[in-house]
């Protein structure tokens, strides 16, 4: 790789052992630090989604609640899995060792994407610093769709670029490229719904190429909505059960009831709770640069503009949205970063005037420097330092998963979990990997009670808080069961 390549042209040999050493190396790293378990709630709830379908039948939305319609494509891939002889105890394993595979192939399209905006040696940088960002670490250790989804859409791009390349717009190749983009988006958006808030990625090959012409520009919707027509036909497949049982599963329903779950507040943006996520997705002061790039790039000269334009449009766009809604994390702003991230390396190497020895010296103090904020605690709002972080994460969750099974493995007949909607998927999940026979003979959105043999029950309870979990426990010491919550002392 040198620095006085152009962007755009062909890679060397040289270059392609780099990207093949690079890959490797993200792949031999994320696979040591990958975690055992669920790295949180909606990765339990994922799982457990996939093995109520595996083990009961046609998955009724009054149980899976949203996921459904936003992830249909995981969920079916893990009740596939399941159903070709995956064992429920290694659902987790199964979706870390996923994440793993996508990360990296995600950092491998991200560098031959940045690679046609610049030269080798600003692509390699902001590849590498973005690998290393905490919602980019953290998506790469445990299994959730929002990395997969991501991987699988800068592909959708890079397939829109050999598409775009051709000078003629009626070829089978252009056709076949173009083709190739709009399943690699439906895959995508089938994995996590809201990577269409992602699309503006699309628009970076024409921005490369200097191509902005309307017949292309015409091909991005064209490619976002058969994604998405392609993600709610699939859910609606799915879903037809509860349609047909009259159980609100029409799209019009749950984006209602989505809503009133996840309220869109301009307030939120400016809430330390809801904005510290997008900081510590990336880190207060890589944050800053990238904000700080933004400005930069959009007084820059006229192919400068453009570019910041195409970076704001793919990475403003899903920080917004999740910041004016409830529940941010830092795993919603994971598609967010890779353009902003790209902008601020390109300002570094910029001010230093390619010269690439000092913008790496710039690129280390950066990094150096982000360590020493402190704060973060949890995968909503991650620490800097990313291998504290994954020891924060794989602390907390050997524990849940240690105190279930050691519960679990008691020789009590009957048993039950008592716990909050924040714990619950973690206590069914369990249960469902602890019956060597497992039957759900009661199902609810608040109780699930699971048989395992003759006079062998445990029951999941669902409650709203410590008040109430002490009371339910008492009831059922009252009707012989053995009573524990993974996140209250009762």
């Amino acid at each position: 790789m040198t620095q006085s390549a152009t962007p755009g042209t062909a890679i060397t040999r040289d270059e392609a052992i780099f990207i093949a050493l690079g890959a490797f190396l993200a792949f031999a790293l994320h696979w040591h630090f990958r975690l055992s378990g669920f790295g949180e709630q909606d990765a339990a709830r994922l799982a457990t989604d996939a093995i109520n379908w595996h083990f009961v039948g046609p998955l009724d939305m009054a149980n899976v609640d949203y996921r459904l319609r936003t992830s249909p494509l995981y969920i079916h891939a893990l009740k596939f899995a399941l159903d070709r002889g995956l064992s429920v105890r290694s659902l987790p394993a199964f979706m870390n060792g996923f994440a793993v595979l996508a990360s990296s192939a995600g950092v491998v399209g991200l560098y031959l994407l940045f690679r046609r905006l610049s030269t080798p040696a600003i692509a390699a940088a902001a590849t590498f610093v973005y690998s290393f960002t905490p919602c980019f670490w953290l998506g790469s250790v445990y299994g959730m769709p929002t990395l997969p989804a991501l991987t699988l859409l800068v592909f959708s791009a890079l397939a829109f670029d050999e598409a775009a390349a051709q000078d003629n717009l009626r070829s089978p190749r252009f056709a076949a490229f173009l083709g190739l983009s709009a399943l690699l988006a439906a895959l995508a958006f089938s994995l996590k719904a809201d990577m269409a808030l992602s699309s503006g990625v699309l628009l970076m090959p024409l921005i490369a190429r200097d191509r902005l012409r309307p017949a292309l520009l015409a091909c991005i919707p064209l490619i976002v909505g058969i994604g998405t027509l392609f993600t709610l036909s699939y859910a609606n497949q799915l879903a037809s059960p509860a349609v047909e049982a009259g159980h609100g599963a029409e799209l019009g329903g749950f984006w209602q009831s989505w809503s009133a779950r996840f309220p869109f507040k301009w307030s939120l943006l400016v809430d330390p709770r809801n904005n510290a996520p997008i900081t510590h997705a990336a880190g207060t002061l890589l944050f800053a640069l990238c904000l700080l790039a933004l400005f930069h790039g959009a007084l820059g000269d006229r192919k400068r503009r453009w570019l910041t334009l195409g970076v704001a449009i793919w990475g403003l766009v899903p920080l917004l949205f999740w910041g004016f809604k409830v529940g941010n994390s830092a795993r919603h702003n994971l598609p967010a970063f890779p353009p902003l991230v790209f902008l601020a390396i390109s300002m570094l190497f910029q001010l230093v005037e390619n010269q690439t020895r000092r913008a790496w010296a710039l690129i280390a103090l950066l990094l150096a420097a982000g360590q020493l904020d402190r704060t973060g605690g949890n995968v909503v709002t991650p620490p800097v330092d990313v291998l504290h972080a994954t020891e924060l994460v794989k602390y907390a969750t050997k524990r849940v998963h240690r105190k279930a099974r050691e519960f679990l493995s008691s020789p009590h007949p009957k048993k039950a979990f008592v716990e909050t909607e924040y714990l619950f998927p973690y206590a069914e999940f369990e249960a469902w990997a602890a019956a060597e026979t497992p039957t759900l003979s009661e199902n609810l959105e608040t109780r699930k009670s699971f048989s395992d043999g003759p006079n062998r029950e445990t029951l999941v309870l669902l409650t709203s808080g410590a008040r109430e979990a002490k009371t339910e426990a008492r009831r059922l010491r009252r009707h012989g069961f053995k009573v524990i919550s993974l996140q209250f002392s009762l």
